[in-house]
């Protein structure tokens, strides 16, 4: 069955094709060292990119499919009308900077009413407003916490521990037990997360990831888009 969450999986999933391709081209002892490295930490940035990307795209899905079950605005989770608010007010606080006589700022006017209004409008019942732009933004890196806020929004708490639960992750990490998976889960992610930040930091060969360490970190994230996906799927009103 396909659901709305299926072509995002599928998009990450080329994604990460694509990156396993880039890091393929340089995997011979024919590459110089310093451009195997350099491949190799240009897909670790790229791949926390998508990933980010991924959840992002995932969590409005999940907001959109919990709006389209309810029979009225009392029943969306409150987070979410919260969330819609404070990304509209992020909007609002940098209208301070605008120069309203400048006709390229002034779009940006047009679009915080715009936005406004939609939130205004759902708030009376409207449910086909779209509320969701900037809802599901992240100023952190997408580590297990980041991932459980955002999810949470839409009144799904814990997901990465739900995720754990899922075969393609139980398999992937070799355990039986949900729990002992969830805490393997959470320091795989964790660990990439530093991983990508010091190769952002300092790209030098200390901080160098490798070609087998990426392609360990591209069957992790594809475990974990199709474990997602199933436990959207499980819950969806569709």
């Amino acid at each position: 069955m396909t659901t709305v969450f299926s072509p995002i999986m599928a998009d990450f999933r080329a994604e990460l094709d694509a990156i396993r391709s880039l890091v393929n081209e340089f995997r011979g002892p024919s590459a110089p060292g310093k451009v195997r490295v350099a491949a190799a930490n240009s897909a670790t940035l790229l791949l926390a990119a998508a990933f980010e990307q991924f959840i992002r795209e995932m969590a409005e899905a999940r907001a959109r499919d919990v709006v389209a079950s309810a029979a009225s605005v009392r029943e969306v989770p409150r987070r979410m009308t919260r969330a819609a608010w404070t990304s509209l007010s992020r909007t609002m606080h940098s209208l301070g900077h605008v120069d309203i006589e400048t006709p390229e700022e002034t779009g940006r006017l047009s679009d915080a009413r715009r936005r406004f209004d939609a939130l205004w409008e759902f708030l009376r019942d409207d449910l086909d407003q779209d509320i969701y732009t900037d809802m599901f933004h992240n100023e952190n890196n997408m580590r297990p916490k980041e991932i459980n806020r955002l999810f949470g929004i839409t009144g799904l708490k814990n997901v990465c521990k739900k995720i754990a639960a899922r075969t393609p992750v139980l398999e992937h990490f070799g355990e039986s037990e949900e729990s002992r998976c969830h805490g393997v889960l959470v320091h795989a992610l964790q660990d990439f997360f530093e991983r990508r930040n010091r190769i952002s930091h300092s790209l030098n060969a200390l901080n160098s990831a490798t070609v087998d360490r990426i392609e360990a970190d591209l069957e992790m994230f594809d475990v974990f888009s199709a474990s997602l996906c199933m436990t959207l799927e499980s819950k969806s009103s569709k």
